[in-house]
């Protein structure tokens, strides 16, 4: 029915034939977006396994500022959050948004899918080693997010509390730390970073700003 299946991870080491017959007895729909239409928003509830057979889909979340982030690219035949599928809470975290004209969407039902794992222990392996995988991924996405949060935050503040007549600000560790509601380790490490890059200077008593362009840059809407 849908050649591109052949490369999809789910189907991974099946022929053609054994392919469609799988889906013959299972429950599936598709549909077709156009540039930044929205599949699905986050929080959704999610019944059905999204199957990318044409296009791209970007995930998206929104910040505290208000500002879209992109978390994830993925292309055909990609799955859409398939670890989200089971489970107690089965909603989706993310947007998901087309990147481009006939963007086209299969969404098997959960419940197919459950049945398909049960007939075939391939697809039942391959959806098991998609979702451990997947889970190492975002973990690793995270924490690079969280990192480059924190760094927005610390620019922020130390753009705040610049004195009127430069570009220096008093250096407290422990009350600039607790202002940002983080620990003083993660503060002293995040200062350091933008040290390295030459953003700031730091000594025992003040932080000299030396780049405040790049500073504002950071914390900038986008």
């Amino acid at each position: 029915m849908f050649p591109i299946l052949k490369d999809s991870p789910l189907f991974r080491g099946l022929d053609q034939q054994t392919i469609d017959s799988l889906l013959e007895r299972s429950s599936f729909a598709t549909a077709v977006f156009a540039h930044d239409d929205c599949i699905a928003k986050r929080d959704t509830a999610y019944s059905g396994l999204m199957i990318i057979l044409k296009g791209s889909v970007r995930g998206e979340v929104t910040d505290a500022a208000g500002r879209r982030r992109i978390i994830d690219n993925i292309a055909a035949p990609q799955l859409i959050a398939p670890a989200f599928l089971f489970g107690g809470y089965n909603r989706l975290p993310i947007d998901v948004v087309a990147n481009e004209d006939g963007t086209e969407i299969m969404t098997l039902h959960r419940g197919g899918l459950f049945e398909m794992m049960q007939d075939n222990t391939i697809v039942l392996s391959n959806f098991i080693d998609i979702i451990s995988n997947r889970a190492n991924y975002f973990s690793r996405k995270i924490y690079a997010l969280s990192v480059l949060m924190l760094t927005e935050k610390v620019a922020a503040l130390l753009l705040s509390s610049a004195s009127p007549a430069g570009d220096t600000v008093p250096l407290n560790v422990e009350k600039m730390a607790d202002e940002l509601d983080i620990t003083r380790n993660a503060f002293e490490q995040t200062l350091s970073e933008l040290a390295r890059k030459g953003y700031v200077e730091l000594s025992e008593t003040e932080i000299v700003i030396r780049n405040r362009k790049a500073l504002e840059t950071m914390v900038a809407p986008q």
